[in-house]
């Protein structure tokens, strides 16, 4: 053989294992004969012998997210209300908000199981599905951006990377448009807002504070919360701070899922009348699941409460 064609002979073999050993480091964790290894948001090695083929969700959030993923076929189980929401995917259902239905969830042989490790249920779920060597992939997304996190993770796992890809650069373009704007207003100058989950008049409104998701999208919005606290959870509070709160703005959830007649009571109540947000009519109804439910349509309710605080753009 010539010195050229041995160079080029040796140059190839050289490019082969290069590429091989990049080919291998690109991938997510690999291990032999197409198993994979990965690890969750909540620092959980999830072990999977390639691509899920049978799938189980427990919070609609993961739901929806999934579907979209394009990736609803591989469903065979879900909670209560994925399981209402979607009939024509014919969800067994597997968990309801009073807990989990372990035996169900064995007998659907789940390739994995995605939950989110906020709701009160989850730590003894996964305990329960881990000591049956069920593969488990939990989320814990507390901000916008680890809500596109978790959904880059799913895509993964589910082998929808270029899915997943599509959702989050879309999610974060559009909250970058609404950002740019509001990150240039004076926190002296936002308007206040109240989120309230529920409220029936008859006992102490449930709302959202600083700390929970609503108050986060509140902030990215252009607003502020108009109840600051740490604890991270939906709260319960007398009317009373209510009115020393004094909302520029409230916003009611409301969804088909979980259906209120909290502005209609908030308008009726005597006690609400000199808010200030009730006063200047500024007292919405918006579908909830836009804002508390932590997957792909939750750029919707940042949307959605933008235009609430800026009418003037629509």
């Amino acid at each position: 053989m010539k010195p050229t064609m041995k160079r080029a002979a040796s140059f190839f073999l050289v490019g082969a294992l290069l590429l091989g050993v990049l080919l291998i480091s690109g991938c997510t964790d690999r291990i032999s004969d197409g198993d994979k290894e990965y690890t969750d948001p909540t620092g959980h090695v999830v072990k999977l012998k390639g691509d899920p083929e049978r799938v189980v969700t427990l919070t609609p959030s993961l739901t929806e997210t999934v579907v979209a993923l394009g990736a609803g076929g591989l469903l065979v189980g879900a909670d209560s209300v994925s399981a209402s929401e979607n009939p024509d995917l014919d969800l067994e259902t597997v968990s309801t908000w009073e807990g989990l239905d372990t035996e169900k969830i064995v007998s659907l042989s789940p390739d994995i199981v995605i939950m989110d490790r906020t709701l009160d249920i989850t730590d003894a779920s996964f305990n329960a599905l881990d000591g049956l060597s069920i593969p488990v992939y939990r989320i814990f997304p507390k901000t916008f951006d680890e809500v596109l996190s978790a959904i880059t993770g799913v895509g993964e796992v589910l082998g929808r990377e270029k899915e997943a890809g599509f959702i989050v650069d879309d999610m974060g373009t559009r909250r970058d448009t609404i950002t740019e704007e509001t990150s240039r207003i004076e926190w002296s100058n936002r308007s206040s807002v109240l989120y309230v989950t529920y409220y029936d008049g008859t006992s102490d409104p449930w709302v959202g504070t600083s700390s929970t998701f609503s108050g986060s999208l509140i902030e990215l919005a252009g607003g502020k919360d108009a109840v600051s606290d740490d604890s991270g959870v939906v709260v319960q509070i007398s009317v009373e701070t209510v009115i020393d709160a004094d909302p520029d703005v409230i916003i009611c959830s409301q969804s088909e899922s979980w259906p209120t007649h909290t502005r209609e009571t908030i308008l009726s109540d005597p006690l609400w009348e000199d808010i200030t947000a009730v006063r200047e009519g500024r007292v919405f109804d918006v579908n909830g699941d836009l804002i508390d439910r932590t997957g792909p349509r939750l750029i919707e309710g940042l949307e959605t409460i933008h235009l609430i605080l800026f009418p003037e753009e629509v």
